[in-house]
This record gives structure tokens, C-alpha cells and sequence, in this order.
């Protein structure tokens, strides 16, 4: 009796430990360096007329659970600013804003991370 104690304690352990890791927690998430370079390759901050233009690094402020669809939803704070006319920019403004990240393929078949905006 004194065997089965444990071997049943760890075997409780190691089935709560599969059903976190296969969805249920942020494990898998996203890492910070993903988050930045699939917001800056997102084509949100393009730039130029008509497009907002990045002016400071992107700070990520929560990072979500993973969505039914398969996204993570990653909130950040940006610092952009945008043409007002052709030869007139916009002050620095600062926005939070909420990209859903997703792994996606590139053309070389490589898996990235691709942030969509949210609205």
C-alpha cells in the first residue's frame, strides 16, 4: 500500500502536468523577441503617407492564454506617429493595442509568428 500512494501521486502529477502543457497555460507561447518582430513585420507601422511609422521600441504589457482559434492574444504599447499632410507629421502619440498572434509559415516552409491587429 505504501508503493501505490506515491506511484498514484505522480501519475495525478504527470496528468495535470499534459493537460497544462497541451493548451491550457502560456508555455508555448510566444517569446518576446517573436512578439516584437512579427508586430514590426505585421505591416501596421509601414509608414510613409497615409501609414503610421514606429518611432519607439515596442513594449509588451501582457502577454494572454491561448485562444479556441489557436492565437495568443498579446497586448503592447506603441509610439507612432503619422502624416497629417504630405509634409507634416503628427506629435509621438501612445496607444495600447492588441495583436492575436498565430504560427504561420513563410515561403522558405519555415514556422514564424504573424501578429494580426485586432480591432
Amino acid at each position: 500500500m505504501k508503493i501505490k500512494v506515491p506511484f498514484y501521486f505522480a501519475l495525478l502529477l504527470l496528468t495535470i502536468f499534459a493537460f497544462n502543457v497541451s493548451g491550457c497555460s502560456k508555455l508555448f507561447g510566444p517569446s518576446d523577441e517573436d512578439v516584437i518582430k512579427a508586430v514590426s513585420e505585421s505591416g501596421v507601422f509601414k509608414g510613409g503617407f497615409g501609414g503610421l511609422t514606429l518611432t519607439a521600441p515596442i513594449v509588451i504589457l501582457e502577454k494572454g492564454g491561448r485562444n479556441k482559434d489557436g492565437s495568443w492574444p498579446v497586448k503592447v504599447k506603441a509610439t507612432f506617429t503619422h502624416y497629417i499632410n504630405k509634409t507634416d507629421i503628427s506629435a509621438p502619440m501612445d496607444q495600447t493595442l492588441i495583436f492575436n498572434m498565430q504560427k504561420a509559415k513563410d515561403n522558405a516552409d519555415h514556422t514564424i509568428w504573424k501578429a494580426t491587429l485586432t480591432s
